[in-house]
């Protein structure tokens, strides 16, 4: 999106300004540092000064380029970022996204596949830092789009400059940077770069919002002007971050098995707007969801949580299952809507239905799925399950949201509840380790040191700590 009057000129971005805006978003001053590079010319512009930057301090960089296998261009674009990098002396990686794609929402898609292939890649060669060549132009496109669906300051905060992704850290140092610098940096630089043509595409909705740059501008609604709403509204989300986190813990419990148990009194005595904020942002942590929920969906859900006598004990938005029992409000997991399976490697680790973190420290691959109805029967014949017997443990509901392992050979285990079994029996899935870590934390977004509280349960499930 470029809403820039005619006649604009912008110079191009230097060391000194990029080094001003990456440094303080790094974790460490060590290590190897990722760079996502598509071949456009933010992305080009970002590894150009990426590559400067590391040079001057003698870091590593490792580069990777997403083919989502949606045009035939693709290859050869990747294949060129690769012959860069080459030249560079930096390695890159082609990362594709296989198998078959949807036949709507596609663009939504290919982020998520995006995202989670880069995270992946991340974790096999040990990287803790991935930049991302997002720039001012992009979270301009972004608030359009939310108010667009009606979002809350959560959404009109727009990107994150940090944001933890399934064990990474995304930054952004060029998020207040308008797109017309990079082009300029990459001019100066004399790198080339390519265009992706779908983002002209009258089929997706920031294309229409590209069309009204130029009345938009006239009337006002600049680039930079929404970029400084975005910092306000990132401002608000922080202020509502801590009256939930003290709300929390007064009135609700974050349980390791991904269960939230609210006050619900309490809650509906809650002013609105915080109302709004806890349900959400259970919703989405419990239920493995990135992005702020449609109004409309979280208001109904609202109004029968606010009932005085709920028609119904139970429903079901966003992945979860609410339920409602007197003052009792318990949000869990639809297990039916769990993700696949995944498969964990010997020594590795892994994570599942963007809600749990595992790490298998055997010298066995294990399987993780959700338990669901025959995994529970199948468990119930094991040894350990005999412990539960007479028990109060957790809700039938729940057990079937779990998390299973199941080895090679067909043995279950459900590491939650392992702690109330008898001594191990040396089976390969009773050393494996799994945390409640939502992709989406409970009162942010933002990952920034000192921001917010975060009370999800970090200690694994069976107890035993990771190494």
């Amino acid at each position: 999106m470029r809403l820039l009057r005619p006649g604009t000129e912008f110079s191009s971005l230097t060391a000194e300004e990029f080094a001003a805006s990456l440094d303080p978003l790094l974790c460490t001053q060590t290590g190897v540092l990722g760079v996502a590079v598509s071949g456009g010319p933010d992305s080009v512009a970002l590894l150009h000064l990426a590559d400067a930057w590391a040079r001057q301090r003698g870091r590593a960089l490792q580069i990777y380029t997403v083919d989502h296998g949606l045009r035939p261009e693709a290859v050869a674009e990747a294949t060129r970022v690769g012959q860069a990098c080459a030249m560079a002396g930096r390695p890159h990686r082609i990362l594709r996204w296989a198998g078959a794609k949807p036949s709507s929402g596609i663009q939504a898609a290919a982020r998520r596949a995006r995202y989670d292939l880069m995270a992946q890649a991340c974790r096999d060669d040990g990287v803790v830092d991935l930049l991302l060549a997002h720039h001012l132009d992009d979270q301009a496109e972004t608030l359009l789009h939310r108010i667009d669906r009606g979002t809350g300051p959560d959404g009109l905060a727009g990107m994150a400059r940090v944001r933890e992704f399934d064990g990474v850290r995304l930054l952004r140092p060029l998020l207040d940077v308008p797109k017309a610098r990079l082009l300029a940096t990459c001019r100066s630089a004399g790198v080339e770069w390519v265009d992706d043509p779908s983002n002209r595409d009258p089929r997706f909705a920031r294309t229409e919002l590209r069309d009204l740059a130029p009345a938009l501008c006239d009337a006002g609604v600049t680039p930079s002007r929404l970029g400084r709403l975005a910092l306000a509204m990132a401002s608000a989300r922080a202020a509502l971050d801590r009256f939930a986190a003290e709300w929390m813990t007064q009135h609700a419990a974050v349980l390791p098995v991904g269960v939230v148990r609210m006050d619900r009194a309490a809650l509906v005595a809650a002013p609105s707007v915080l109302r709004r904020r806890l349900i959400d942002r259970a919703l989405r942590a419990i239920g493995g969801n990135r992005y702020p929920l449609r109004s409309d969906g979280l208001e109904r859900l609202l109004a029968w949580i606010e009932a005085d006598r709920p028609e119904q004990r139970v429903r079901t938005l966003a992945g979860c299952r609410v339920e409602v029992a007197g003052d009792g409000l318990t949000i869990l997991r639809d297990w039916r809507q769990a993700a696949r399976p995944v498969v964990v490697a010997a020594h590795g680790r892994g994570s599942w239905d963007s809600r749990f973190e595992i790490e298998n420290p055997t010298s066995a691959p294990v399987r993780v799925g959700v338990c669901g109805g025959e995994g529970w029967r199948r468990w119930r014949r094991t040894a350990q399950s005999s412990a539960l017997a007479g028990a109060q443990t957790v809700a039938h509901a729940a057990r079937l949201a779990l998390p299973a392992v199941v080895d090679l050979d067909g043995g279950i285990g459900l590491p939650h509840l392992v702690c109330s079994a008898p001594a191990p029996s040396g089976w390969v899935g009773e050393d494996v380790r799994i945390r409640l870590r939502p992709m989406v934390p409970f009162l942010t977004n933002d990952r920034r040191p000192g921001d917010g509280v975060d009370p999800r349960p970090s200690q694994p499930c069976n107890g035993r700590q990771a190494t």
